[in-house]
């Protein structure tokens, strides 16, 4: 076990305050921040460590997690190790192991308290009712040992979202699954956040074509290419990507602002260019004035003035 010095409090107060789970958690991080933890706090984490010292857990590595769930300072070792042992049992034949889910557990650590049954439903009817689109509990586990905040998501939580998807952008089930088991995070994105940066890829995607003087793809086809850009992406960064092909579109047939280090690229150009003015067009569209607003707003952050001159025309 690793040295770590831990200030011992005498802790004989019921905990009456475990209702206010917010006031809980705060106190108690503190606490744990600042190595005030009780007799039978610090017993049950070292417990907790020595269940799973074949695995690797370190004290350094329970702490962290406690921080995170405080209501683990409170659980017997036991049943944390209950609660992770028994999910890898019972889902052992698609891969799962100690070591796979007590790392997911340590980056979600509310998975230590979580009982084994919630977990197993919320696998199970999630995978059962997307079936026909394509979803295995074998992929579904893959996704969660990426994003281990799936394995707390309710079933109904994901049905409700990708219908929302699915009913706004006017796309088949099986497509948003797939960008889903692709990019596992946005299993926990909002509806809202996933609907937005895809409007913001087909704008992006749309000034290209105009740039290009190409007509846009079947509607299919060119949803299928959104589908297949890189959500992680703010939406900053998407609009650099915007500002540099709209800049490249200006330059000299054969040159453009590379795609690598583009924040810096972009810099260089602007300081480069900082006395002259850069006339761009782009669509109008939703996102035609948050696209300004971020142009002049890095130019003016990088410089201390503006040196975009942005028009829009109608599509």
């Amino acid at each position: 076990m690793n040295n770590i010095n831990i200030c011992v409090l005498n802790h004989s107060k019921n905990i009456s305050f475990f209702g206010n789970s917010q006031q809980f958690r705060k106190e108690y991080s503190q606490k744990v921040q600042k190595n005030q933890l009780s007799e039978t706090n610090i017993s049950n984490l070292q417990g907790l460590t020595k269940l799973f010292s074949n695995e690797g857990l370190t004290y350094n590595d329970t702490l962290k997690a406690a921080k995170k769930n405080p209501f683990m300072l409170f659980h017997k070792p036991e049943t944390m190790e209950y609660n992770i042992k028994e999910i890898v049992k019972r889902f052992q034949g698609f891969g799962l192991t100690n070591e796979k889910y007590l790392k997911c557990a340590l980056n979600q650590s509310v998975l230590f308290s979580i009982s084994p049954n919630t977990v197993e439903r919320n696998i199970n009817e999630t995978v059962k009712f997307f079936e026909k689109d394509g979803l295995s509990t074998e992929k579904y586990l893959n996704c969660a040992e990426l994003n281990p905040s799936i394995f707390t998501l309710k079933p109904q939580t994901i049905k409700n979202k990708v219908f929302q998807i699915t009913k706004k952008l006017n796309i088949p089930t099986d497509e948003i699954l797939q960008l889903f088991i692709k990019q596992p995070y946005l299993f926990a994105c909002s509806e809202k956040e996933i609907i937005k940066k895809f409007e913001i890829f087909k704008y992006i995607e749309e000034n290209k074509y105009f740039d290009q003087k190409k007509s846009l793809p079947d509607l299919d086809e060119f949803n299928k290419s959104i589908l297949r850009k890189k959500y992680t992406n703010s939406t900053n960064t998407c609009f650099m990507q915007l500002l540099r092909n709209k800049i490249s579109n200006n330059l000299k047939k054969g040159t453009k602002l590379p795609h690598f280090n583009l924040e810096n690229s972009l810099t260089n150009f602007i300081i480069f260019n900082q006395n002259n003015k850069i006339g761009l067009t782009i669509l109008d569209g939703k996102y035609a004035d948050d696209f300004i607003k971020f142009a002049t707003q890095l130019s003016r952050s990088i410089i201390h003035k503006n040196i975009f001159l942005i028009t829009t025309i109608a599509k």
